[in-house]
């Protein structure tokens, strides 16, 4: 079996509350199981209850019934007679819904035969009582009649029928025992029962009470050992690992932490504790080392950063020259564009004009082509009245032939006719002027519209040219507006290159100060590291400084940054000697092998 302290604490802890949960689980079971046999045995007790109380409530219908018989047998009236048999069918009905109740709780078979058998006795006991009602009833009628009117057969029915009601009535008392011994049996036999199920249920109640308190106190003492065991087996090694710790935050590293030998988790705490206090002890000793070296290397990037900040404020008095002379010519090359927008201007507005002064000569043109069209259509008209003059002539002709065949009949018919043919003649001469008249102004319409075509064809071409015009100044206009942007952008640019320039100055002088502050923090940091108490073999210099591999990949670091900025690098003046270089280069390897290595990595 292994050792308490090689166990992990997950697995502690499982055990003890495994073993608690189980100790409940069984406290649960054992109540539900109690519940249970508790709840069963209610069920039964009320079941009898209700068995015994159903046999008294039926007891107690028979009582009724029996009432019922005895009042029908000495009933003096037909009215009577059937009040007290309703009553005997009240209870009778009460009677047996009693006893089907009692059917359907009673599972045993002897009771479930008592049951069956009352109600067939309950059933013959009411049959017999109607016969007596029915006795009772003739009895009642022949009593009814006087004595003169009373025979000798009705005297003799009167005895027979009395004997009758005697025998039936003498014959329900058995069966009116025999229900009442048998409910008076179901009665005592079910509180009985009931007796031996409150006993049961009792036992039942105190056999639970005792297993809730010897689980109780059973999960007591478990418990008890649970915490004792975690006390000893969790809390105490956590505990002894307080001093060291403590040690460490005060800053010494040379410890020796207990309990690294243990399999658990604070044995692994433990372990981890101790190689923390090994490998931060390998760090502080090689950040001392480092702290060196920055110190020396910050003073040499001051020196860089003066001569630095020089060249940067001599870049930005030749950019404040040249954006100066870029004003200028954005100055002149926006007037030339301003002046070609004015032109673009003025030929849109002359191409305007000529297009309006076409659209006149088409309205002409085409009022010209409407008034030919009329013309020609008053030509149809007059020649369509020639022709109407010219077919009246012929008419009023033959008007006088047949007048002057007509003789004397016909003159007044004459004398119209060559009235009629006079006045067509006028109107066909009349048709010919007009004709004549619009043949001459057809001809005058045709001349003016020749005239307006050829005027509306030059001021086409007039527009045409116009248009050329305008296209050329409006590619002149837009030449000199992107002409005058691009040259906006030049000066926007050496403006930002002249505030970046400054910028860059400052950052310089900023360098500056940060690397005298640099030089002032690595001397700080050197008084700080001293606070921590490392073994006497670690106060060593970093390995950094003395890999030849990481020393020469120091110069690649400070060769990178002046690909980015060529006219910075320009001005950068020769490099320094290899001894005063030395200490930035080496200080760049010590930091690069503290974030690169293994043991950083994991502190």
């Amino acid at each position: 079996m292994p050792r308490l302290s090689n166990l992990r604490i997950g697995l502690k802890l499982a055990i003890m509350s495994a073993i608690t949960i189980g100790l409940v689980a069984v406290l649960i079971v054992s109540q539900l199981m109690t519940a249970a046999q508790i709840r069963k045995s209610n069920e039964a007790t009320d079941r009898r209850t209700d068995l015994a109380l159903d046999a008294a409530l039926a007891k107690a219908a028979l009582r009724g019934m029996r009432i019922a018989a005895i009042n029908v047998r000495y009933a003096d009236n037909g009215k009577a007679l059937d009040a007290q048999m309703k009553d005997l069918q009240a209870a009778h009905n009460d009677f047996n819904a009693k006893v089907d109740h009692i059917l359907s709780l009673t599972v045993l078979p002897a009771r479930v035969e008592q049951a069956r058998q009352m109600k067939v006795t309950a059933d013959n006991y009411a049959k017999n009582v109607g016969a007596n009602a029915a006795g009772r009833r003739e009895l009642i009628a022949l009593e009814a009649k006087s004595e003169g009117q009373l025979t000798s057969a009705d005297a003799a029915r009167i005895s027979q029928v009395q004997d009758e009601i005697e025998k039936a009535s003498a014959a329900n008392i058995p069966a009116a025992i025999a229900l009442t011994k048998i409910t008076d049996e179901i009665v005592e036999a079910t509180t009985k029962s009931a007796e031996v199920s409150q006993a049961e249920a009792s036992q039942s109640i105190s056999f639970a009470s005792l297993m809730t308190i010897v689980l109780g106190v059973l999960t007591i003492v478990v418990t008890i050992i649970n915490a004792v065991l975690g006390a000893v087996g969790i809390a105490r090694p956590l505990r002894a690992l307080v001093t060291p710790l403590e040690t460490v935050a005060n800053g010494n590293f040379a410890i020796a932490v207990p309990g690294a030998d243990r399999k658990d988790e604070v044995g692994q705490i433990a372990a981890a504790v101790q190689s923390m206090a090994e490998k931060v002890s390998s760090t502080i000793a090689e950040i001392k080392a480092s702290g060196r070296e920055v110190t020396n290397a910050s003073a040499e990037i001051a020196t860089s950063t003066t001569d630095l900040s020089q060249r940067t404020e001599e870049q930005a008095a030749s950019l404040e020259e040249t954006s100066a002379a870029m004003e200028e010519l954005s100055a002149t090359v926006r007037k030339n564009a301003e002046n070609a927008q004015l032109a673009n201007q003025d030929a849109n507005a002359t191409r305007e004009v000529a297009d309006r002064g076409g659209q006149v000569v088409a309205k002409a043109v085409d009022a010209m082509a409407r008034i030919e069209e009329s013309s020609r259509k008053i030509s149809d008209i007059i020649g369509v009245i020639d022709e109407i003059a010219r077919q009246t002539n012929l008419l009023a002709l033959n008007a006088a032939v047949e007048a002057a065949r007509a003789g004397e009949a016909g003159r007044g018919f004459a004398v119209v006719a060559s009235e009629v043919r006079s006045l067509a003649q006028r109107s066909s001469q009349a048709a010919k002027d007009i004709k004549d008249l619009i043949t001459n102004s057809n001809g005058q319409v045709k001349d003016g519209v020749e005239l307006v075509n050829k005027a509306g064809q030059s001021l086409n071409d007039i527009v045409a040219s116009i248009k050329k015009v305008s296209v050329v100044v409006a590619e002149i206009a837009n030449a000199s507006a992107e002409q005058a942007t691009g040259i906006d952008e030049i000066n926007r640019a050496l403006n930002q290159m002249d505030e970046v320039t400054q910028q860059n100055s400052a950052l310089v002088e900023e360098n500056a100060a940060t690397a005298k502050t640099l030089e002032h923090q690595a001397r700080a940091m050197d008084s700080q590291v001293a606070f921590f108490q490392i073994a006497s073999g670690d106060d060593r210099v970093s390995p950094a400084v003395v890999r030849p591999a990481q020393r020469a990949a120091a110069p690649v670091v400070r060769s990178a940054a002046p690909s980015k900025k060529p006219a910075v690098a320009k001005a950068t003046p020769a490099p320094r000697p290899a001894a005063n270089v030395g200490p930035a280069r080496r200080m760049q390897a010590a930091l690069a092998s503290a974030v690169n290595a293994d043991d950083w990595k994991e502190f």
